[in-house]
């Protein structure tokens, strides 16, 4: 035992910074991985644990209080919030505040705290009849901050029998209207997307309560909580439309909706966190055999000395251990610190606690595990260079590079050939140093910058360009008022006759039987220009028997463009279903609640009403269609004309008709994979650190190892600005090699997975390479790699030829 502690303090005494390089090395990779394993589990809760906080089970809505509701055998508890009546807000906002979406809220100050989640700023004064909480995606989507004044009309109580009626979207307000200020922005279970349109929310004072119901129309809304979760909600339904509620809707349905759009973003942490490992244990496994090759050199005189190889192994896996608990301890303490970095997107409004979270079981289970596998993979090293006790001699087969050679011919400076000889030749003898680990450092870290700088900048034009996502329009109107209203006939031709709108599709959502499977399908036609869809393959329908699919339910029914399938529609059962030919794939927008990007069928107008027993082929069959698409409660996208004609004439149909307008936004899964969790970069820059600490340890190794050689150029004569030159040339080489192989590979291989990645998404592919950015990325890493040498260059240049050259 004294001849281990002697051998190992003396080895810790001459190699201290290639352990402290091996420590960090570990510490990162164990750290990231064990974030990013512990981010997985706590996106994966976070909503449950919002559901535990703020979550209610259903509520219904009714014209006044139903208090026999809470009374319920299967109720425990009850929130009732006023609904006071408003007509379609304004502010100085980003853009116009959607009203068929908006509501306010009077909820009593007691229950405030439970039903909604304070995202920024503060809760309001219940005695301040101006101040209110606004939703987070009035913050997101209309630009609404802290400090923002919205101005809310409110109908008269003369009003109320329109109210009654449902046909609030054409009521003129005749009631007050109050400014309202945000002092905070709130996250309440109904206001997570999860596929359909986002709800834009109010939560006001009891002080504007107590002044403003009397001159407004107030109907209720009743949040509960059932003794029975989920399972008890069909009997509380039942009971509540019985006792007079007008709709009961199942919280717990669109809770689980939300849960599935958050679940990508765990599963893109466990997948981020295996990648990591993946990658580390690589890293590592180079850095320790790397280490025992550097010790292995004195092995021959300590045996010639009586340490047998049973104590070299032990010496050596020594050592490996305490690496591995140094550095593991480091690697708990960085996914500590770091843990608050890792709750974004919808997880950041779910997660009660946004802050530094300790994971006992991920840090410490995984920190033990992390322990044990290093130890594990220095096992081998340790037996393969103990195996080898006599010093080895010059190979003579080892050929100096060509690169070398051909820096002699042009007359090199001899700080540059012998900075480029380290990092291509391994050397020979006890001066041997593993370079290629360093090389493919380099090239791993260069071609992941590169190919997630392609795949970022496909996403970033993919999310700033709603027509490959299925959106290729600026607006939509819907037709609010059911029926062929004199209003909604002038909304069209509105719509036709603003020549500042260049095109013009109207649309149709229904339901469809393909091939015996239920689908959302979508039947549109041109009024004006082409359109206003996107196909990835194959081109939009045309004719009354051609349907295009989208990408996930092509694979779903098992056909391809080109196939033949049966439809029929539930309007005309007794009709027999027809063929039609599918003629490619297509992208749906997220609003157009066909279920997701690749969920969905486009049928042309007259195809779908024809099959449908409406609208038969002639002369009028388009009128009949359109006032089909009126009657039915259609939509009518457009797309404006380029320019500043464009912009007038949107902007004059936005104030002529603002609760009829809908914007495009991008799916949440896009948002939540690229802007809010960018999985790509994060693995980009893994690999990086990856990278860098190898070329760290390899800095310091080299320097290490080739001291005698440093001795020797410093006796001939070499000054310290030449010696740290030898490392900047032996860093920029390795980088350079990195960048000469890595750019072309990691543009390649972004191409290619982004190729993928769209395709599964069943969105349009369009490749990004930016050139700026990839330069960039060659001029970071030849940066990062000197700056890396800094401190094993003036190490080197620091030194005394005396002690290096002691033992010759």
């Amino acid at each position: 035992m004294a001849v281990l502690t002697m051998l190992l303090r003396a080895s810790f005494r001459h190699r201290w910074r290639s352990w402290l390089s091996l420590c960090l090395l570990i510490a990162l990779v164990s750290g990231l991985t064990l974030a990013a394993t512990a981010a997985g589990r706590r996106s994966d809760s976070a909503f449950t644990r919002y559901e535990a906080a703020h979550g209610y089970d259903a509520f219904y809505y009714a014209i006044k209080p139903i208090p026999k509701i809470a009374a319920l055998p299967v109720v425990t508890t009850s929130t009732l919030v006023g609904l006071p009546t408003s007509g379609t807000p304004t502010c100085a906002c980003s853009r116009p505040i959607n009203f068929d979406d908006f509501g306010i809220f009077e909820v009593p100050p007691k229950q405030l705290t439970h039903l909604v989640k304070l995202e920024s700023g503060r809760l309001p004064d219940q005695s301040d009849p101006d101040q209110v909480l606004a939703s987070f995606t009035l913050a997101q989507d209309d630009g609404v901050h802290v400090g923002t004044v919205i101005r809310v009309p409110f109908v008269a109580p003369s009003q109320r029998s329109a109210v009654l009626n449902n046909d609030n979207a054409n009521l003129r307000p005749d009631g007050p209207t109050v400014s309202l200020r945000v002092v905070g922005i709130e996250a309440s279970e109904i206001e997570f997307p999860f596929g359909n349109s986002p709800n834009y929310d109010l939560y006001t004072t009891s002080a504007l309560a107590r002044s403003l119901n009397p001159k407004t129309v107030v109907v209720y809304a009743d949040f509960v909580q059932l003794r029975h979760g989920a399972t008890g909600f069909s009997q509380f339904q039942s009971q509540a439309k019985a006792l007079g509620a007008l709709a009961v809707t199942d919280i717990d349905n669109e809770a689980t909706g939300i849960e599935h759009s958050i679940r990508p973003q765990a599963v893109g942490w466990w997948i981020l966190a295996g990648l990591s490992a993946l990658v580390g244990i690589v890293v590592v496994v180079q850095a320790l055999a790397r280490q025992a090759t550097v010790e292995s050199e004195a092995y021959g005189t300590l045996s010639a000395l009586g340490v047998s190889r049973r104590q070299l192994v032990l010496v050596s896996l020594a050592r490996t251990l305490f690496v591995a608990v140094v550095g593991t301890a480091g690697g708990v303490i960085i996914a500590f610190f770091v843990s608050p970095l890792t709750v974004v997107g919808e997880v950041r409004l779910a997660d009660p606690s946004t802050g530094f979270v300790f994971d006992t079981p991920v840090l410490l289970l995984g920190g033990l595990a992390a322990i044990a596998a290093v130890f594990v993979l220095g096992v081998w090293p340790a037996i393969r260079a103990a195996a080898s006790t006599r010093p080895s001699a010059a190979d003579p087969t080892l050929r100096p590079s060509r690169i070398v050679s051909f820096l002699v011919g042009i007359g090199a400076p001899p700080s540059a050939l012998i900075g480029v000889r380290h990092a291509l030749e391994r050397g020979r003898g006890r001066n041997a140093i593993p370079v290629g680990s360093a090389l493919l450092g380099a090239v791993l870290a260069v071609t992941a910058l590169c190919a997630t700088a392609v795949f970022g900048a496909s996403l970033t034009h993919l999310t700033s360009t709603p027509t490959l996502y299925g959106q290729p329009f600026d607006e939509w109107f819907s037709v609010n008022q059911t029926g062929y209203s004199a209003q909604n006939v002038q909304m069209v031709a509105s719509l036709e006759r603003n020549r500042g709108v260049a095109d013009i599709t109207a649309g149709l959502v229904g339901n469809p039987t393909i091939d015996g499977v239920a689908e959302s399908g979508i039947a549109a036609q041109s009024l004006r220009g082409p359109l206003l869809s996107t196909a990835t393959s194959g081109h939009l329908p045309q004719g009354p028997n051609e349907v295009a699919l989208g990408a996930t339910t092509l694979h779903q029914l098992g056909v391809h463009v080109g196939s033949l399938v049966r439809v029929s529609v539930a309007a005309a059962a007794d009709k027999k279903p027809e063929m039609f030919h599918v003629v490619g794939t297509v992208v749906f927008s997220p609003g157009l609640t066909t279920g997701g990007l690749g969920n969905g069928a486009v049928f042309t107008l007259p195809g779908l009403l024809v099959l449908a027993g409406h609208c038969p082929a002639g002369p009028h069959q388009q009128a009949c269609d359109v006032k089909a698409v009126i009657s039915a409660g259609g939509a009518f996208l457009v797309r404006a004309a380029p320019g500043t004609q464009g912009r007038i004439a949107l902007a004059r149909l936005n104030r002529e008709y603002p609760s009829e307008v809908n914007f495009p936004s991008p799916p949440t899964n896009l948002v939540n994979f690229g802007q809010a969790v960018n999985f790509p970069l994060i693995f980009g820059a893994i690999l990086v650190l990856f990278g860098a600490a190898t070329l760290l340890h390899v800095l310091v190794v080299s320097v290490t190892r080739r001291r005698r050689e440093v001795g020797l150029l410093k006796a001939l004569g070499f000054v310290r600005r030449q010696v740290a030159l030898c490392v900047s040339w032996q860093t920029t080489t390795v980088a350079l090699v990195g960048i000469v192989i890595g750019v072309p590979v990691g543009i390649a291989v972004g191409r290619a997975v982004w190729g993928l990645f769209a395709h599964s998404l069943g969105v349009l592919s369009v490749t990004e390479v930016t050139a700026w950015v990839i330069v960039a990325v060659a001029a970071a890493t030849v940066v990062v790699a000197n700056v890396l040498a800094i401190g094993p260059a003036i190490v080197a240049a620091r030194s005394r030829p005396a002690s290096l050259l002691r033992s010759e």
